[in-house]
């Protein structure tokens, strides 16, 4: 781990779900890294974290900024912080949101990753790596997509995070640039912004309204754990990250484990002793009936998700932390 002693690690989107989970992680467990989170901050930040995270860690650093915006703001940003790797989580992520203005996925999902990808670009070689977390959205509705499966987007916000990836590679292509992707299932945890399905579901089951779901609710899903999510990352970055480069990898769980979102809610309603009802609204005007991918490369590196669906949703109960989450 001493080849990691001065790394200055730029974390976007920091202040979301997935970014407060892994800079928790990092943080205390990596002392000797110096962590900049970058976010603009919207209504589903955890800003309550990062403040925490900015009393309790003298390896933290936050900075207010919208990486869509001005690209020298952005450079002078990674330049003057002497950043050396960026792990790049920021994202506007809700489908539902993506039909009300597809224009705002665009410019958060695509312009700010170019902007990253020129600071990649123009300050080779002060910065060594680059992990991009898209998702498995990109490959549409497909019979299990490996990483060499064609992109097929359905709806704005995966058309976006397409784009993002396909300016990656060429980008990669092009100037030889040290970028790894990864393409995880449905993320869910702990204070996880109750606009997802499964701490929507919650939060229904705490206020007594019923949950809106799609058509028949007989889409299927799978879903991975934030733990599994952050030990992926974790290895890629620290004991693979060289033989990663240049590389794509399925993060999830198996065909096996697809669930229908109405099932999601009765799993929920089990655990949790709640007796949430859904409410069938109108169906997208197209919804994804499952997506599935092969993830074997990844597992050949030696991850395998250890959290399922069920056993996740007993650490969140466990936890009692999902009656944290912010509310619109």
């Amino acid at each position: 781990m001493d080849l990691f002693h001065d790394k200055k690690v730029l974390v976007t989107g920091g202040a979301g779900f997935i970014g407060t989970c892994l800079l928790q992680h990092f943080l205390s467990k990596y002392p000797h890294i110096y962590f900049v989170c970058v976010d603009k901050l919207n209504y589903a930040s955890n800003v309550e974290e990062i403040k925490r995270f900015s009393k309790s860690f003298k390896n933290f650093r936050f900075c207010h900024l919208d990486l869509s915006q001005d690209l020298q703001e952005v450079i002078n940003l990674v330049r003057d912080f002497g950043i050396t790797d960026i792990i790049n989580l920021a994202a506007e992520s809700s489908v539902d949101r993506s039909f009300l203005d597809p224009v705002l996925f665009t410019k958060n999902n695509v312009i700010a990753t170019q902007n990253l990808l020129e600071c990649l670009r123009l300050l080779l070689p002060q910065i060594n790596y680059f992990l991009h977390m898209s998702t498995d959205e990109v490959y549409g509705e497909t019979q299990v997509a490996t990483e060499e499966s064609a992109l097929n987007p359905t709806n704005p916000y995966s058309a976006s995070k397409a784009l993002a990836d396909l300016l990656i590679q060429a980008y990669k292509q092009s100037f030889q640039l040290p970028i790894t992707i990864i393409r995880p299932n449905n993320v869910f945890g702990p204070n996880q912004f109750p606009e997802k399905l499964i701490p929507l579901v919650m939060q229904c089951g705490q206020t007594g309204k019923k949950v809106p779901i799609h058509g028949t609710g007989k889409n299927k899903r799978l879903f991975l754990y934030i733990s599994d999510l952050l030990d992926a990352i974790e290895m890629l970055f620290f004991e693979h990250r060289v033989e990663s480069v240049g590389e794509i990898y399925n993060v999830g769980h198996s065909e096996a484990s697809l669930i229908e979102n109405r099932e999601v809610v009765h799993q929920i309603n089990e655990i949790f002793g709640f007796s949430v009802d859904i409410e069938y609204v109108r169906d997208r005007k197209y919804n994804d009936k499952f997506y599935s991918m092969n993830t074997s490369k990844i597992y050949s590196l030696g991850w395998t998700p250890k959290v399922s669906l069920r056993r996740g949703l007993q650490l969140i109960k466990e936890s009692q932390s999902y009656g944290n989450a912010k509310q619109e």
